[in-house]
């Protein structure tokens, strides 16, 4: 496995660029969602977490992409949610290991097609998806245990 982060102050600097709305949109990788995830969630609750996140990736489009939403809105309620509580079990199962070992594990063990495990196509790019959490459709979601 390739080593991204080097030291955690890597992981802090990707955090703060994340936060100030700094990183480039072709910059913000999946990866880095999920590395972003994890910090707000070895920090805080879950829901506590996601908010955080929330309102991160819609400053992040505002602010930092100058999205304008009413042509595009590239937010998913759903995947937003969905792999903030894979990240949250993740989290809770190495939970001794350090910020630094478990980002390097998280930016490298889940592709973005995962929740395709979990939701259909047609559900999970449904509008109702977008806009909302909608339970899968096909699997049980990693919220009961399987990551």
């Amino acid at each position: 496995m390739e080593t991204r982060f080097k030291t955690e102050s890597d992981v802090l600097d990707l955090v703060r660029s994340f936060e100030n709305a700094t990183i480039s949109r072709d910059d913000w990788k999946h990866a880095d969602h999920l590395v972003v995830a994890l910090y707000y969630l070895t920090r805080h609750d879950l829901d506590t977490a996601y908010s955080k996140m929330r309102t991160g990736i819609l400053n992040l489009l505002l602010t930092g992409f100058h999205v304008d939403v009413a042509k595009e809105m590239p937010y998913h309620e759903t995947i937003t949610l969905f792999w903030m509580r894979v990240v949250a079990d993740f989290n809770s199962f190495m939970n001794a290991r350090s910020l630094l070992d478990k980002a390097n594990t998280v930016a490298h063990e889940w592709d973005k097609e995962y929740p395709l495990k979990f939701y259909s196509r047609e559900l999970l790019f449904s509008d109702r998806a977008r806009a909302e959490y909608v339970e899968p459709d096909l699997a049980a979601s990693s919220e009961k245990g399987e990551t």
